[in-house]
């Protein structure tokens, strides 16, 4: 049996080695495989499918491919020689990992679906990203986004929710603004923005006779009106930490609210906005999500076109 083994090793490296040998035809390991199995040529036509003549040919065909001989043939009897021996039961192997292989999938629908969770603040998702979703769908049919509404910019409480839902794996990505040191997320820049001023009614005037609508909750925003209190002492300061409360606000109190540069598309045509006051964000804005050795594919892709997108 050891020679036999060592006979079988050498004709693998002679196979390796022959730099003119076409590597066997599948069909013709297949017929090898049931004619292994099955004990004879005839039996592994009729489990084929196919003439007995055919199991012969394929069998002549790949014992010249790989120079030595499978079967011992007398008369009707076929029996395996100490080298198919050895080789039979690696090429059943073979086969039965492909069968299941292809049995998995079989199993996935041609509209199997891959699905990401990606988190994105209501106005983002309005003024940003909705108009854009066709052209991701066109090109990834495969991948549902499922969209739930977080911060537009995560700093405090809203930080340490994020961090916790990516960690957790609620969310898949979260797209924000934010200085996040957390050493199981990783983030993608995806483009540096400004804070406008932008006023509910139509004027030449500066933004500092009006009365200005900030988010207290986010830092660009206080940091932003700091930088003008001298300008903004006799001016009302109003809070609200709501997108498009601040726009209603705006509109009914005439006064000045801020909205992120991006933001600020035709949907918003009506705000006048006073971009020579514009503050650039501290932090771009980013994707955030947990670290892997190995990210799932959707979620690269999805990336990558937000990357595009942004340029």
């Amino acid at each position: 049996m050891r020679e036999s083994k060592l006979h079988f090793v050498n004709y693998k490296y002679q196979i390796i080695n022959m730099k003119k040998a076409k590597f066997p035809s599948l069909n013709a390991l297949r017929v090898f495989d049931v004619a292994a199995r099955s004990g004879s040529f005839k039996q592994a036509a009729q489990q084929l499918g196919v003439t007995q003549s055919a199991v012969t040919r394929q069998i002549q065909a790949l014992e010249e491919q790989l120079d030595m001989r499978l079967f011992q043939r007398d008369n009707r009897v076929h029996s395996l020689t100490p080298v198919a021996l050895e080789l039979a039961p690696q090429i059943e192997q073979i086969f039965d990992q492909l069968e299941r292989a292809i049995e998995r999938t079989r199993s996935l629908s041609d509209n199997t679906t891959t699905q990401l969770t990606v988190a994105i603040s209501s106005e983002r998702f309005r003024f940003w990203l909705a108009d854009k979703l066709e052209d991701f769908h066109a090109l990834y049919p495969h991948i549902q986004l499922n969209f739930t509404r977080c911060a537009d910019y995560f700093a405090g409480e809203h930080a340490a929710d994020m961090v916790s839902a990516v960690q957790h794996q609620s969310w898949d990505i979260a797209i924000g603004y934010g200085q996040i040191n957390d050493k199981h997320l990783q983030s993608q820049r995806l483009s540096k923005n400004d804070l406008v001023p932008v006023s509910a009614i139509s004027t030449n005037d500066t933004p500092y006779h009006q009365s200005w609508i900030i988010n207290p909750d986010n830092p660009e925003h206080t940091k932003l009106a700091e930088a003008n209190q001298s300008k903004l002492k006799n001016q009302r300061i109003l809070h609200c930490d709501d997108f498009y409360m601040s726009l209603d606000l705006a509109q009914t109190e005439k006064a000045v609210t801020l909205v992120d540069s991006s933001l600020l598309n035709a949907q918003l045509s009506h705000l006048t906005p006073f971009r020579e006051y514009a503050q650039p964000i501290k932090s771009p804005l980013s994707v955030f999500y947990k670290k892997r050795k190995r990210q799932s594919v959707a979620l690269v892709a999805f990336i990558k076109w937000l990357q595009l997108i942004n340029q």
